[in-house]
């Protein structure tokens, strides 16, 4: 199971929202589901022992999607009943439920009779989608030069599809070779950001070697990590060196290699969210898209924009 940092997760998050547009994920049967943003997972006040859900996706329609996964039937739904109750009283909306069922799971209950209410999720069972009809459809989108939004859902699920003509370990590596011939790199971020948003959990460790080899060519999460990295313990010694005159060279240095890694890691995801949003103002992009992908403020956006209509 891949462990991101909190930083890794806001960055996957921002570009999993705009991966999710219209009804993307209509091709596993989810329909009106127009995605605004991914919310936190934590949930207040709690008593399971568990507090945070699998994911939680806010609607254009102010409505939330909450996805869990399962590799057993889920028998006692009281569990998600229990989370969707605070989901509804923290954001106070309506909430929707699906359960996302991988492995050879090919039945589970969708409904609790609690005698005086009722309470159903939507289940989807993966193993009944074809696997390798779905990567042949998306080879021949790329085939085409034809590249749809709902092929970014395909390459993420896909693994959890049954499959006849493959192995797992060859249908991963199918879907890596897809990744690879997508010629945009923007797209590319977006559909390794579903993988890691939406299956990254059930990865194998070796599947998440052969992962991390794509993001580094992606530039989404690795590569910003690394340089920023890189540039904070060069801050860091230098900060710590001076605080070492005052309060002793040893914690000085850990004090300073501290705050600059973190004015480093600040500063690898400003300069990454501009070569994002110029990528996008060259597709076509708004400055509201960019706002919201990226996190820039409006003025920042603004500017960059007027350097790409220049250019």
């Amino acid at each position: 199971m891949i462990r991101l940092s909190r930083n890794a997760t806001d960055i996957i998050c921002k570009h999993l929202t705009a991966a999710l547009p219209g009804e993307t994920l209509s091709v596993l049967g989810l329909q009106d589901v127009h995605v605004v943003r991914a919310l936190p997972t934590e949930i207040d006040q709690v008593i399971v022992s568990e507090r945070r859900t699998d994911f939680v996706l806010e609607l254009q329609d102010g409505t939330l999607l909450h996805l869990e996964y399962q590799k057993k039937p889920e028998r006692n739904l009281m569990r998600f009943l229990t989370y969707d109750i605070a989901l509804a009283k923290q954001f106070r909306t309506k909430v929707r439920t699906v359960v996302l069922y991988t492995g050879n799971v090919k039945d589970a209950p969708d409904t609790l009779d609690m005698g005086g209410a009722w309470y159903r999720v939507h289940n989807v069972f993966l193993n009944r989608f074809d696997g390798d009809a779905v990567l042949h459809t998306v080879g021949q989108h790329l085939d085409a030069g034809e590249w749809e939004p709902a092929d970014r859902i395909r390459l993420a699920f896909a693994l959890h599809m049954r499959f006849k003509e493959r192995t797992r370990d060859q249908a991963f590596e199918s879907v890596l070779e897809l990744i690879l011939r997508i010629p945009d790199d923007l797209e590319k971020n977006l559909v390794v950001a579903c993988i890691l948003g939406l299956t990254g959990r059930w990865l194998t460790p070796h599947q998440e070697r052969r992962l991390k080899e794509a993001m580094e060519m992606t530039e989404l999460l690795e590569h910003i990590l690394m340089e920023a990295a890189k540039e904070a313990m060069e801050k860091g010694h230098r900060q710590g060196f001076e605080e070492g005159r005052r309060q002793g060279l040893e914690r000085g240095l850990q004090q300073g290699i501290q705050q600059g890694i973190q004015q480093g890691l600040q500063m690898g995801e400003h300069q990454k969210a501009i070569q994002i949003a110029e990528k996008m103002y060259r597709r076509g992009a708004s400055v509201s898209d960019v706002v919201e992908l990226t996190g820039l403020t409006e003025q920042e956006a603004d500017a960059i924009l007027r350097k790409v209509s220049l250019s």
